[in-house]
C-alpha cells in the first residue's frame, strides 16, 4: 500500500529567530540563569537549544524588564547536529500569553 501520513502534532506554526533571547531565561525554583539559544517560536512556546539536561515537567522563569513569563519543559531530544546539546520544546503556563507576539516585539524574529 501508501506510505502512511505524518501528522505534525505541533499545534502552531514556528518561525525562526535570530538567536537572541529578548529577556533573561531562569529556573523558576532556584532563580539559576539558564544559558541558551532559543531557536524558533510559536503562539504558544519556544523552542531553545542547551548543553545541560533539564527534565521535563521542569519550570522556567522568562524575565523581561518587569514582566515574568512562566514556561514549562515540555519535551528535550539530544541535538544530533552538536555533541552534548539537547533541544527543548518550552510552552507557557498562561495559554493566553503569546510568545511570538514577545519575541515579535523585542525584535528577535528573524
Amino acid at each position: 500500500m501508501g506510505l502512511a501520513l505524518f501528522k505534525d502534532r505541533r499545534i502552531n506554526d514556528r518561525k525562526k529567530l535570530t538567536g537572541l533571547m529578548p529577556g533573561r531565561l531562569i529556573f523558576s525554583a532556584t532563580g539559576e540563569e539558564l544559558s541558551c539559544r532559543p531557536v524558533d517560536v510559536s503562539n504558544s512556546g519556544i523552542g531553545i537549544l542547551i548543553a545541560k539536561e533539564i527534565d521535563p515537567g521542569t519550570l522556567l522563569t522568562l524575565i523581561i524588564k518587569n514582566e515574568k513569563i512562566e514556561l514549562q519543559v515540555a519535551w528535550v531530544q539530544r541535538d544530533f547536529g552538536k555533541q552534548d546539546m539537547f533541544r527543548y520544546g518550552l510552552v507557557t503556563v498562561d495559554a493566553n500569553k503569546n510568545m511570538e507576539s514577545v519575541f515579535i516585539n523585542k525584535g528577535c524574529l528573524k
